[in-house]
């Protein structure tokens, strides 16, 4: 099995998502940014199958991280919690560029 850039960066998001969620303080934020995630590692690992005809569900799940990801970011108070806030917005970003086609990977 090779891992692609999308998923890693999937992972990583993930991983931060469990730190935010194991700190100390408010966990609505890092809850959303963890349902997310686990959503997009379980379609990268084609465990689940997301799918619509009207919403663009891989440009909504990536700008979920990169919104819970700046709130996260912005209350954060401890490094682990700035890292993996950090970690988490950047993802989201990333992944919502290549969704709306501003990110284009060589021919």
């Amino acid at each position: 099995m090779t891992l692609d850039f999308h998923t890693a960066l999937a992972v990583c998001a993930l991983i931060a998502a469990v730190i935010l969620v194991l700190q100390a303080g408010e966990r609505l934020i890092p809850l959303i940014a963890l349902v997310a995630c686990a959503l997009e590692v379980l379609a990268a690992f084609h465990v689940l199958q997301l799918s619509s005809p009207r919403v663009r569900i891989d440009a909504i799940l990536p700008a979920v991280l990169a919104l819970t990801g700046g709130i996260a970011w912005a209350r954060a108070s401890s490094k682990p919690a700035i890292s993996a806030s950090t970690v988490i917005a950047l993802v989201g970003v990333v992944q919502l560029l290549h969704a709306l086609r501003v990110l284009q990977g060589a021919p």
